[in-house]
């Protein structure tokens, strides 16, 4: 896989407004909202997501802030090497989870700019093939309103023959102990010491609805059969909202030790997905695109 830039920085920030919403796109910064954000009456600023400081960073360390696109998978792939189609790809290690690739690559690329207004933006990734032997499409499309941002985000296959795919986005919503997170989803997936899942298995309805307060505790649960919904009830009011449908089916939710930020992300597929597919685990959310075919699906985040 070609090699990333050694270091990127906050050029060619673009400066997205509607009402009192404003949020900020370092789009040849692997295709990331930097922040989302409301002005209130008071003049003060009602943070969505963790805004990413500016300045350069190296791509394979990325910030802990705003919100980046997951293509053309997204968590972790086990050792960076998966079987498909007769032959095994071999991908480059991530070097912060080794031996495993994690959370694709399209976000340590830089994303092109290819339509821009006042509050929309579309952005997009044309991938020729390397280690990923695959070449793809995938475009992000970016509208602000009065309550939040919405991204339209799509991935073709543009090659010859069938490619494995996943999909998804990645926020850093901007909360800390005692906020309160809801959402609900059926399915929960055990995983491994690598963070790698597992098997499923069934959750009873109370179970399957979660709803805490954060604390100072590390979580990183893998869910299915999400609902759809999930808010973030903070300590000065305000609650956060994500929104969205098929094929967003498949749910991280983490939080770091010390609860500095909260994860919810919107995914097809549970960690390893490649790995679980090809020894028949049902249930892993894998998709496989034929040529031409396109996965694409919408993720809200916004305040209500």
């Amino acid at each position: 896989m070609s090699a990333a830039p050694a270091l990127v920085a906050d050029k060619d920030v673009h400066a997205l407004a509607f009402g009192a919403m404003r949020a900020t796109v370092r789009a040849a910064d692997g295709g990331r909202v930097a922040s989302l954000w409301r002005d209130d009456p008071k003049g003060r600023r009602v943070d969505v997501l963790v805004p990413m400081a500016p300045g350069a960073y190296d791509p394979q360390i990325w910030p802990k802030a705003g919100c980046y696109p997951l293509v053309p998978w997204s968590n972790r792939i086990r050792d960076a090497r998966f079987p498909f189609g007769g032959r095994t790809i071999a991908l480059p290690p991530h070097p912060a989870s080794a031996p495993h690739a994690v959370h694709g690559f399209a976000q340590t690329r830089p994303w092109q700019v290819t339509a821009a207004g006042e509050s929309t933006l579309e952005m997009r990734y044309d991938h020729e093939p390397d280690a990923w032997p695959w070449a793809f499409a995938a475009v992000q499309k970016l509208s602000l309103d009065a309550a939040g941002l919405t991204i339209a985000i799509a991935v073709t296959n543009r090659a010859s023959e069938p490619m494995p795919c996943g999909l998804g986005v990645h926020p850093f919503f901007k909360a800390g102990p005692g906020d309160r997170v809801r959402f609900t989803a059926d399915l929960a997936w055990d995983q491994d010491s690598a963070g790698c899942g597992t098997a499923a298995r069934a959750l009873s309805p109370a179970a399957s609805r979660h709803d805490a307060a954060l604390d100072a505790t590390a979580v990183t649960d893998y869910r299915a059969g999400f609902g759809g919904m999930a808010s973030i009830a903070r300590a000065d009011g305000s609650r956060i909202v994500l929104q969205t449908g098929a094929p967003f089916d498949h749910v991280v939710f983490h939080v770091p030790a010390g609860g500095a930020y909260a994860c919810i992300e919107p995914v097809t597929h549970v960690a390893d997905a490649f790995n679980l597919a090809a020894r028949g685990v049902e249930g892993s959310g894998m998709r496989t695109l034929a040529p031409g075919q396109t996965l694409a699906g919408l993720v809200r985040l916004g305040l209500a």
